[in-house]
């Protein structure tokens, strides 16, 4: 039986003990992480006592609660020592029918027996760099080669100023609000101040070109933030970034390129010999939404005394 608990009902300490056990990737599920990419709005679905979890974000829009995935959050899901496609389905469903949808990602582990919605992301496992070098393209390998001009006037670095913030907000795509660029670079910020992950900055002739933050998990490390400057002085500076981080990082962990449905990013990251895998999704358009709650006000009217 599934029952939903408050944030403030949460037993952690099983929780935790669940996420330490389970066969699925729990990094996104991490309590630290969550409560600050969420600001605390999240809850639980528990299966048992604790037997398999599932963590689930919210925001509340015009009095109604609507799921929603955290800002740099990509999945989360269910989590247990072995993962059951039975009572995946009984969590897909017990949240599709009490809660307003509008998205919500399972893990790339949580297997189903009927087919689901799915979005496409990259992986590229650990391994020795050199050797993780061999697997790039050929066209890759020349992008990301420091010469001519470029040599001397690249400079890397893991620390940030307000010139940096300007860089953010400017050029961070997905979003064009003004309060979600400013929402993006707190939860970005409270993530480096609790030593939550890895900046990094490529700057050519001491001018920001390229902005990375990743997410350092448990088990892999997450481009979370990938930022390039418009224009681009030089096509190549976003793949001497990620080269640069695979440098520092790949042989310590694997790196999760957090995908892309898009054509254009999904090549970039193949290129780095990165490899697809899927996870599944439950979504809902808003005018999906706005029928649903417009059939619960007509339930409730046509019954109210």
């Amino acid at each position: 039986m599934i029952k939903k608990l408050k944030y403030n009902e949460i037993d952690f300490q099983k929780y935790q003990n669940c996420l330490e056990n389970a066969c699925q990737n729990a990094d996104f599920a991490d309590r630290q992480f969550l409560d600050r990419v969420s600001n605390r709005q999240w809850f639980l679905l528990v299966y048992g006592d604790y037997e398999a979890v599932m963590p689930v974000s919210y925001v509340r829009k015009f009095g109604f609660t609507f799921i929603l995935m955290p800002k740099i959050c990509q999945q989360l899901g269910v989590f247990s020592k072995v993962d059951h496609p039975e009572i995946n389905e009984q969590f897909y469903d017990f949240l599709e029918k009490n809660f307003l949808v509008l998205i919500y990602a399972f893990n790339g582990e949580n297997q189903f027996n009927r087919s689901l919605q799915k979005k496409t992301s990259y992986l590229l496992k650990k391994e020795n760099y050199q050797t993780a070098k061999k697997n790039y393209s050929s066209h890759r390998r020349r992008n990301v080669r420091i010469i001519g001009d470029l040599a001397g006037n690249i400079h890397f670095k893991k620390d940030w100023n307000g010139k940096d913030k300007e860089f953010f907000l400017k050029n961070i795509k997905g979003t064009n609000k003004e309060k979600d660029k400013h929402a993006y670079f707190k939860i970005f910020g409270e993530l480096l101040q609790k030593n939550i992950g890895h900046l990094r900055i490529l700057e050519f002739k001491k001018d920001i070109q390229s902005f990375v933050y990743l997410y350092e998990g448990k088990n892999r490390r997450y481009l979370s933030l990938f930022i390039n400057g418009y224009p681009l002085i030089n096509p190549n500076f976003p793949s001497i970034m990620i080269d640069h981080c695979l440098q520092e990082f790949i042989e310590g962990k694997d790196f999760d390129f957090m995908g892309s449905d898009v054509e254009n990013v999904a090549k970039f990251n193949e290129r780095f010999g990165a490899v697809a895998y899927q996870y599944p999704l439950l979504t809902n358009t808003r005018i999906t939404l706005l029928k649903n709650l417009w059939k619960k006000y007509r339930i409730i009217t046509n019954f109210a005394p």
